[in-house]
Parts: structure tokens; sequence; C-alpha cells
């Protein structure tokens, strides 16, 4: 599809005839950062190199700057991986976007849960169990999404003025882990990964950082990728969203190979005013989930059933 005109080539110029804004070409280009650009005809920039080897798990956790469309495309990856395997989606932001973006009904947070809260991890004033028992939460307190999929919704943390952060975080911190034990898996973190503990952050495969055509965008993106590697974690990608034309010209600029590219989508646009899930209205989006889920190479090959005989969501 044509980046300025969100058409689909089919080896046809707009006006019809044989021409070559339609024909299927692909130019390799050379790089200081010393990435391989591959440009398709809608102008969309993947990187051959990009391929994310796993030993049969798919992990993923998708961060960014704020308001660069980290939940639209988690949750569009998120989707096409439970339309052939049993994945779990955590949604870790404060804001709570990736049940809309799903287009399911929100599961109560889990940091509202006071009573569960002091029942397996204590009280701030008492005995916290740092490991508490959390095996049970994933299925209790989930939504649905997809053939296959469960969301998992942590919340915002607690006011100041409830107490003792202490119990809420052992819990938490119990059941993302727990969470992450799971095969396939995507974490919709917040903006930036400065929270993040070591632990986590070895459980993830990959963490993909969501970029979109603006120098803060690109400046946080390069933040991410070295508190990535302080953290232990070398296999960062970049999903490059919301271009208009100029998806090579950010890809230059990223440090990072670049595993998938969205243009600027009305329908994407139109989904978010109306509250509706973006997933279901842009086939774009779906695509660029596919070209995701696409750069994990499972010793396995079972992620190829998700990436080939996946149905778009409804």
């Amino acid at each position: 599809m044509c980046d300025a005109c969100g058409r689909h080539g089919d080896g046809n110029s707009h006006d019809g005839s044989n021409g070559s804004h339609g024909q299927d070409h692909r130019e390799d280009h050379e790089h200081t950062h010393g990435h391989d650009h591959r440009k398709d005809h809608d102008g969309r920039v993947t990187e051959p190199d990009a391929t994310v080897d796993t030993d049969g798990t798919v992990r993923i956790a998708i961060t960014g700057k704020g308001g660069v469309g980290k939940s639209t495309v988690a949750a569009a990856v998120a989707q096409r991986l439970a339309n052939g395997h049993e994945t779990t989606a955590i949604d870790a932001d404060p804001d709570m976007n990736l049940a809309t973006s799903l287009g399911v009904e929100e599961p109560s947070p889990v940091t509202d849960e006071r009573d569960l809260i002091e029942d397996r991890a204590g009280t701030g004033g008492g005995l916290i169990r740092l490991t508490p028992d959390v095996k049970d939460v994933l299925e209790t307190h989930s939504a649905e999404f997809g053939p296959e999929g469960r969301l998992l919704t942590i919340g915002a943390p607690a006011a100041g003025n409830t107490g003792c952060m202490c119990p809420e975080n052992s819990f938490v911190r119990s059941l993302v882990s727990s969470a992450l034990a799971e095969e396939y898996v995507v974490m919709d973190m917040p903006a930036g990964i400065e929270h993040l503990g070591r632990g986590t952050a070895e459980a993830v495969d990959a963490f993909v950082v969501v970029v979109e055509p603006s120098r803060t965008s690109i400046d946080t993106a390069e933040r991410i990728t070295e508190l990535a590697a302080d953290l232990g974690v070398d296999t960062v990608r970049a999903v490059v969203n919301k271009t208009r034309g100029n998806a090579e010209t950010v890809a230059d600029k990223l440090d990072v190979p670049v595993i998938a590219t969205l243009p600027y989508d009305e329908e994407i646009a139109a989904a978010g005013l109306g509250g509706d899930s973006p997933v279901r209205a842009s086939a774009r989006l779906r695509d660029a989930a596919t070209e995701v889920v696409g750069a994990f190479r499972t010793t396995s090959g079972d992620h190829d059933e998700a990436e080939g005989g996946a149905k778009p969501a409804n």
C-alpha cells in the first residue's frame, strides 16, 4: 500500500495503467549505523538482519515514548499470536489502554485488589512475603481475547496515602514473573523501562521499541536501548509508526534493527477517537503485527503457524 494514498500496490498505477508505483520492488541501502534496510513499494522499511532466534518462546516487551502507539502495536501483536497460540497479554502501563485496543472489557486491575494483595503478600505493617502464591490470579483476574488470548491488567500503583508499597510490589513482581513463564507473552510497558527489574528483563526474548517520526521519540528509543543493555538485554528491535513517507529517514537514525513499519493510518485514528479497537479497524496494523511476529524464529518453528495461519481480528 502507498504511504501517501493508502492503496495496496497491485502492479498498476493509481490511474489503473501499468506503472512503476504499483510494481513490487525492493531496494537495499547501506547506512552508517551498520544495518541494511529493505524498502518495499509503499515506503515501509524492514531490515533483513533483524530476526530474533528463541528457544521456542515468543516473549516481547513493547515500550517507547508516550503517545507513539505502543499499546496499539502491543494489542495487534498479542491478537496475532492469540490466533494460533495460548497467549498472555500483560498491561503494565498505568494508563491501562490495552483492553480498549484489543476491543475487550477491562479486567479488574490487580493493584485494586487490596484484600487479595494483603492476603497473599502481607501488609505494610507486618511480615511481607517476598514470593506470594499467585498461581491462580492469572486465571481469575484476566479477560479473554481472540481464540486463545488472555489479558492481565496490572493497574496504577497505590496512592501515596495507602501505606507501604512493599506488599503490592512483591505481589505484582511475582505475578508478572509467573505470567512471563508462559511461552507466548506480550507485555505493554510504561513509557521507558526504568522501572524494570533484571529478572523481568531476562525473562523476555526481546524489547520492541515503538518509534514515531520525531526527535524526542528517537531519543527515547536510544535511552531505552542503553537501559536495556544495562539490564543485560542486547536484543532490541524497533517498529516505526505513523510514517508519512519518511520511514527510511527514521530508520537511519536508529541504532537497532527495524522489524516493521506502519504508515500513518486514518482508520487507527478514527478507532481511537471512537473508543474502538484499532486492531479490528486497520488491515495495515494487522499486517505490521504479522511482520513483528515473523521476526521471531523459534527452534520449534511453532510461531510460523500463528504468522501464516492466523486470521485477522474481526
